[in-house]
């Protein structure tokens, strides 16, 4: 259904104020004289480093000249001081009018501050949204609301628009406690030193490890994904807490919990993000490195029965002094079994002690006689079929 720009301004800037922080303007303002006649609705943004207008123009009214003009004014007004030392003003005019009277959307060419129009077609919900000027609202919110009053949806009443921009000064009281600002700032930079990098080096890593799924995961590769993805997660936590306390892109005042107006809300909030990132810091430096030293110890139980077959060809193994090497190669075809050739290659390291029969399945035992490195080799008669292993012997107490 067609809408007017009323209607459009409502729905758009009902979830935008409290969102973005722009606070509304009558067109009797003093201040905005200059552009308010071809404007139907005023909203601004004066605090931080990108200040702006979101304005909109309807029907017989020139957003090039609101953009103008409001971009004059901020660059008059939106200066740089000494509690903010860069300043980056930027405007928007969203045109709503039916297609044929549409201003085509895009930069301003000639705006002293970045400025832009956007169009939506009042008739078919069409939204155009060329340019992102400096502190522009969210494109997405402009396309919402043309899909929800062309769906038939009614506009926010005024009552509703006031409710939202009184919001707006809610969620400004909403700042950090500052009994937790102090440990949180100290704990976030502790952990982006010691945790950071490795997260990233994790996160990085995850998708070849778990490429073969958590079915495939056994042992000691389950402790290290483990691992990996607790240092994934440690590394989320950092840019989580960055993005609250350095308010990223207004998220401390969006975030459930931590934007809450009750201050109980929000102590709680923090409290309990400081007690997840140390429990993390303890499960990456205490508990995975414990279940890591329990694996190796059992792993070592059964370093003296070692068993390798065809699979392990050009791998390695360890043995310690006095242990067996089971080599089984009876996967290889029936055919090959005669006459196949084991031997070391270092006999005073590692010996051969029993060979298989002529006929027999291709299995023979080597056992470790000194400490060192030696290689199992193996060929059948015909010299199609070869295997190979490295074996490390070395003391029962060398890890």
């Amino acid at each position: 259904m067609p809408f007017s720009v009323e209607d459009f301004a409502r729905t758009c800037l009902v979830r935008i104020l409290p969102r973005s922080r722009y606070r509304l303007a009558a067109q009797s303002d003093a201040r905005f004289q200059s552009f308010a006649g071809n404007t139907s609705r005023i909203a601004y943004r004066q605090q931080g480093a990108t200040p702006s207008f979101l304005l909109f123009a309807g029907t017989g009214q020139n957003p090039h000249a609101a953009a103008m003009s409001a971009a004059t004014w901020a660059e008059q007004n939106w200066r740089p001081n000494a509690i903010q030392r860069r300043v980056r003003p930027g405007v928007v005019v969203v045109h709503v009018a039916p297609g044929n009277q549409l201003t085509p959307a895009g930069p301003v060419q000639g705006a002293v501050v970045p400025a832009a129009v956007w169009a939506v077609d009042s008739a078919t919900g069409k939204v155009e949204t060329v340019g992102s000027p400096p502190g522009s609202p969210s494109s997405s919110e402009i396309k919402r609301a043309a899909q929800a009053l062309m769906s038939g949806e009614p506009a926010p009443s005024l009552g509703e628009l006031d409710l939202a921009e009184k919001g707006v000064m809610q969620l400004r009281t909403a700042q950090m406690p500052a009994a937790l600002s102090g440990i949180a700032g100290i704990l976030l930079l502790i952990l982006a030193v010691r945790y950071g990098f490795g997260g990233l080096i994790s996160l990085m890593a995850l998708p070849e490890m778990l490429s073969g799924g958590f079915a495939s995961l056994t042992g000691s590769r389950l402790i290290v994904v483990a691992s990996f993805l607790a240092s994934a997660v440690m590394l989320a936590g950092i840019v989580f807490g960055a993005a609250l306390i350095f308010n990223y892109r207004n998220f401390a005042m969006r975030f459930p919990g931590f934007s809450s107006t009750v201050a109980a809300r929000r102590n709680l909030a923090w409290g309990a993000y400081i007690v997840a990132m140390i429990g993390l810091a303890v499960v990456i430096d205490g508990v995975i490195p414990a279940a890591e030293r329990q694996t190796v110890q059992a792993s070592q139980q059964h370093y003296t029965q070692v068993a390798v077959s065809v699979n392990d060809d050009g791998g390695g193994t360890y043995v310690d002094v006095g242990g067996d090497v089971k080599v089984d190669l009876s996967a290889w075809p029936p055919s090959e079994w005669s006459g196949v050739q084991f031997k070391s290659s270092n006999p005073s390291v590692l010996v051969l002690t029993s060979a298989p029969r002529s006929g027999d399945a291709p299995i023979a035992h080597f056992t470790g006689r000194a400490a060192g490195a030696a290689r199992v080799e193996a060929s059948s008669a015909d010299g199609k079929y070869t295997f190979q292993v490295s074996v490390q012997v070395g003391s029962p107490s060398t890890p």
